[in-house]
Parts: C-alpha cells; sequence; structure tokens
C-alpha cells in the first residue's frame, strides 16, 4: 500500500466555504512522490470528505479526480486504503487509450503480493529464486529466436558452468550474454539512452556471428516471416530519440507496464541492430519495470503465438489490442509458472 508522509495541515479560516481543502500530504507510488489532498464538501447540511489529487492532461489542461471518504473527517490510516482507489481513477485518465484500468490493478496486486513475498523469506532464498528468474528469463528470450538450447541447457551454462553436449557454440554464447546482460541492466542507474542500447545489444549479441554487435545499423533489413518492414537506416536515430522523449514524458503518467510494453514494440518496430533486437527489447521492458518497482517478466516460448500477434498488432498501430495481448500473455505467464 502506498504510503503517506510528512503531511501539513491547511485549515479554512471560514467554514461558509462550500469546499475547502483541509489536509495536503505527499505519497509514494511506483518508486515516485506525488502530492494528494483531502477536500471537505458541504451539500446544504451535511458535509463530505473526498480524497483528490490534481493531474495534468495535456500541456494547458488539468483534471480533478476524487474519491468520496464519508461524512467523517477521515483517518491517516483510512486515507492510506483508499489512495489504491486514487490511483486507479488516475490510470483511468491516463491509460484510456492503451488498456482497462482494472487490469492494471491485477497488476499492481501482484506487485503487492510479490513484494509481499520478498519480505517473507529469507535472503538466500530470495537469491536462489532470482537466479531461478535469469535461467527463465534466458531461456525464454532466447528460444523465440530460435535457439535449440533446453531449459536444462542452459540452467547447465548458467548455473553450473558447464558446456551441455551438442551444445551449438552460438547458442552456448547467447546463454552466457543473457545472464550478463541481466546483470546489466540490473546494475544499470542511468538514463534510457542511445548509448544503453548499444552496450544492451553488444552483451546480447556478442561472440555469436553478428558482424556489428551493439552499432546502430547503416542498412537496410527485413524480419523473416513478417510483412512489417523496419524503417530506413538514416531514420533510426531520429526515432529512438522520440522514443526516449517519450518515455521520460510519460514515465509518471503512463503505468509502468503499459509504458514497458510501449517502449518495448516501438524499439522492436524501429529494428536499430543487425541483431538481437527482440532478446534487446524484452531486456529493456524488465529495465522500465525494475526502475518502477515492480517485478520482472519473461515471454515463455509457448506464447510466442500469442507474442507475435500482439507484436503485429502494435505493428499496424493498434495500439490498444496489442497492450490488452501483452497483458494476456503476462497473466498466462503467471499462471504457467505460480
Amino acid at each position: 500500500m502506498p504510503g503517506v508522509y510528512d503531511g501539513s495541515e491547511l485549515k479554512a479560516r471560514n467554514d461558509s466555504y462550500v469546499v475547502h481543502k483541509i489536509v495536503t500530504f505527499i505519497y509514494n507510488v511506483d518508486n515516485s512522490y506525488t502530492m494528494a489532498y483531502v477536500d471537505r464538501i458541504k451539500s446544504g447540511k451535511k458535509t463530505f470528505y473526498y480524497l483528490g489529487k490534481t493531474i495534468r492532461v495535456s500541456e494547458d489542461k488539468w483534471k480533478k479526480i476524487r474519491i468520496k471518504l464519508g461524512e467523517k473527517e477521515p483517518t491517516r490510516e483510512e486515507i492510506g486504503k483508499k489512495l489504491k482507489e486514487l490511483r486507479l481513477e488516475e490510470y483511468k485518465v491516463y491509460n484510456q487509450d492503451y488498456i482497462d484500468a482494472n487490469k492494471l490493478e491485477i497488476i499492481d496486486d501482484f506487485k503487492d503480493v510479490y513484494n509481499n513475498h520478498l519480505k517473507q523469506i529469507p535472503k538466500t532464498i530470495a537469491e536462489k529464486e532470482e537466479s531461478d528468474f535469469v535461467i527463465r528469463f534466458t531461456y525464454n528470450s532466447n528460444a523465440i529466436e530460435g535457439n535449440r538450447l533446453t531449459l536444462r541447457d542452459t540452467y547447465l551454462i548458467i548455473k553450473e558452468k558447464q558446456i551441455p553436449s551438442g551444445a551449438p557454440p552460438k547458442d552456448y554464447n547467447e546463454a552466457i550474454n543473457g545472464r550478463e546482460a541481466f546483470e546489466f541492466i540490473k546494475k544499470y542507474k542511468g538514463r534510457l539512452t542511445t548509448e544503453f542500447f548499444e552496450k544492451l545489444n553488444g552483451i546480447l549479441t556478442q561472440n555469436t556471428g553478428v558482424v556489428y554487435p551493439g552499432r546502430i545499423r547503416f542498412f537496410p533489413v527485413k524480419i523473416e516471416g513478417a510483412e512489417y518492414t523496419p524503417p530506413k537506416p538514416e531514420e533510426i536515430k531520429l526515432l529512438l530519440k522520440k522514443m526516449i522523449k517519450f518515455y521520460y514524458e510519460n514515465k509518471r503518467k503512463i503505468h509502468p507496464f503499459v509504458l514497458a510494453c510501449l517502449i518495448h514494440a516501438r524499439f522492436v518496430e524501429i529494428h536499430p541492430f543487425e541483431d538481437g533486437n527482440g532478446r534487446t527489447g524484452r531486456a529493456l521492458m524488465n529495465w522500465i519495470l525494475m526502475q518502477a518497482g515492480y517485478p520482472k517478466i519473461f515471454v515463455p516460448v509457448k506464447l510466442r503465438p500469442k507474442y507475435y500477434e500482439a507484436i503485429d498488432l502494435h505493428n499496424v498501430k493498434n495500439v490498444k489490442e496489442y497492450c490488452e495481448k501483452m497483458f494476456e500473455v503476462v497473466v498466462e505467464q503467471l499462471k504457467l509458472h505460480q
């Protein structure tokens, strides 16, 4: 549950005011601080209390959202319990073009359950779960792109530092690279930049036969088995710049899950590298979730058809259907691996 911090009382001077603010406070959601307040509103002989927040919906337009608290002045504990509802109302405003707000509440519930789980287990178990995730993420992300290693092979390479019998060198190196890439994004505290993309892709494609690992392509490419054609080389840097701008303009508005999905899809569409664009995009999606304090996710290779359907939807600008489909993929992943 979001926390309430250091509120300062702002008492109204005259009880004849129809609406007046009685308390303002700052709370934390998704690793960022925001301001909310409690309004006291008179309607005839009755007085009602509302939890409210004013949000920017465009450059010169603001919108007030409110949650009814009741006729009695609320305690801090009661306010804290209602903050989630206020956040849901905010989701409805900022995410209505992307996904149903109730689905975002499911993502948030999973986040709460996961964080509570981490608090209840010893550090040694948490480390094992983290290691298991890295193995599963690496296996599935690589397998989606045609890597022939099994989950057990990936475990042996990453955890036991063994080379499975018959493992192709390229597939083996992709497993090693997946682990290194995850360690990189986990430790990276910088900004979203083209240099970050280059470093991440360079790690994921090193020693795999790629001619220009981590280098923005200067040649046209086609995606095998897809009707979509990526942009021309001369368009790539500007498109990446626009994508980065979109991220920073919306990281406090759009839900982290939706933002991660949108950046992932944009990145894959731009296809800025010779190879490894899908793997880089899926790692990037997790970096965004981690920055916002959300659990990491992976796309199971079993769900590859549905995942590709989602990408195809975004390619033809059906953005809301894309986000809905990605939500289905994540929910199915949780069912498969809970």
